[in-house]
């Protein structure tokens, strides 16, 4: 099926462009599967980091806006009080699973693309646009976004309301540490030219460009 191309705001752009698409004048330029073995390992070891990075900062901000305006925990420290602290974050990571993707989809359709949601079994919430292509600096804001968006939710709230953030510590640095593979494609991406198309492939990316007729690569 011949992909579509996205771009909400170039409409006399994307029709010229689109019509080279139809005829197949596209060649593939760069592809990434993040799932793929040779990808694993450094996603992983870059979301460790991430964790850690983002646990550190979420923490000491926390412990400096609490200290800062003398405020009161929320529950006592009891074990009651450490059990709900627990069960708070764990439930606060997951919703953040849907809302980090639910930011992909609606930038998604901000371009005027339709995003579509799935999940992979045990835990894994994705967010996808099915054979569309994306400029490289929209795919690049929809990459970014969750990442930008809830992090700067996290210290917003944790400025102001610090008591209220210890129960949404996993939360806030889950985000940013699940980032990772966002993270990873888009520094890839952004070494490609800005006239590149951007493919969603729900585990990475397939970057394409158009092409003369005479530069077309034969089938």
């Amino acid at each position: 099926m011949t992909p579509l191309l996205i771009d909400r705001f170039h409409p006399q752009s994307r029709r010229s462009q689109q019509a080279l698409i139809d005829r197949g004048l596209l060649r593939k330029r760069d592809e990434l599967a993040l799932l793929d073995t040779e990808q694993l390992r450094p996603l992983a070891l870059l979301s460790l980091l991430m964790l850690i990075v983002s646990g550190i900062f979420f923490i000491g901000l926390d412990s400096l806006a609490y200290f800062g305006q003398h405020q009161r925990w929320i529950a006592s420290l009891s074990w009651w009080g450490i059990i709900l602290w627990l069960v708070l974050n764990c439930v606060g990571y997951v919703l953040i699973l849907g809302i980090h993707e639910a930011i992909h989809g609606a930038v998604f359709a901000f371009w005027g693309g339709r995003p579509h949601f799935g999940a992979k079994l045990p835990l894994a919430l994705y967010c996808g646009a099915r054979n569309q292509l994306f400029q490289r600096n929209a795919y690049l804001s929809v990459g970014l976004a969750p990442l930008v968006v809830i992090t700067l939710i996290g210290i917003i709230v944790t400025l102001l309301c610090p008591g209220l953030t210890s129960y949404l510590l996993l939360a806030f640095a889950g985000n940013f540490s699940g980032a990772a593979g966002d993270v990873l494609s888009v520094q890839r991406i952004a070494r490609q030219p800005a006239h590149i198309l951007i493919e969603d492939t729900e585990v990475g990316y397939t970057a394409w460009e158009i092409v003369s007729e005479e530069n077309q690569e034969p089938s």
